[in-house]
């Protein structure tokens, strides 16, 4: 996707990762808690890991963006062949991940020619399992990833968000805002 580079949220900045994210990122998947849920991080997670990555076209403006508040940057939301993010833990719990992606997904539905988005999360993660629904995504079958810091292959759920659903969920949650506003004037 060559989406915009910055996209703006009602909390959150997203914009272009670059060199000097480096000790953030490294920072935020310190954690195992983050690390174990996500199938291409090392872990431990190091500068030079973090180098290669911001030097990779995964890391390119309008692919991925750093999830930043008033503090600083809290995670990576991406969009590569499947969404994708990860959020430091102590930042978990915030609704930053939903608030963050649907800005991705909504960039993402911009290009006419897009009419399907993926993700997919382990089993047992449960707190991705929801930030996905949440967004409107729908379980499409199982499948198998191989997570670098576990070292295993292991079963995953395959989930998709169609053009007709996206349309769909925006008109209703617009419908639903202006709805609100008719009735507090």
């Amino acid at each position: 996707m060559d989406g915009p580079a910055t996209l703006t949220t009602r909390r959150l900045q997203l914009r272009p990762l670059g060199p000097d994210d480096a000790g953030a990122i490294v920072d935020g998947l310190a954690e195992w808690d983050v690390v174990r849920w996500l199938a291409v991080v090392p872990f431990p997670y190091g500068r030079a890991d973090a180098d290669t990555f911001l030097a990779s076209p995964e890391a390119a403006p309008g692919r991925a963006w750093a999830i930043c508040d008033s503090g600083g940057v809290r995670g990576v939301v991406s969009l590569g062949e499947e969404l994708g993010y990860w959020l430091a833990r102590s930042f978990w719990g915030r609704g930053y991940v939903p608030e963050a992606a649907s800005a991705v997904i909504d960039a993402a539905f911009a290009d006419p020619a897009r009419s399907r988005l993926t993700a997919s999360h382990m089993l047992g993660n449960d707190r991705s399992a929801r930030a996905l629904e949440t967004l409107g995504m729908r379980a499409t079958g199982l499948g198998k990833l191989h997570f670098r810091a576990l070292g295993r292959t292991l079963p995953v759920r395959r989930m998709e968000m169609t053009r007709n659903v996206w349309r769909r969920l925006r008109d209703s949650s617009r419908s639903s805002i202006a709805g609100s506003k008719e009735t507090v004037t």
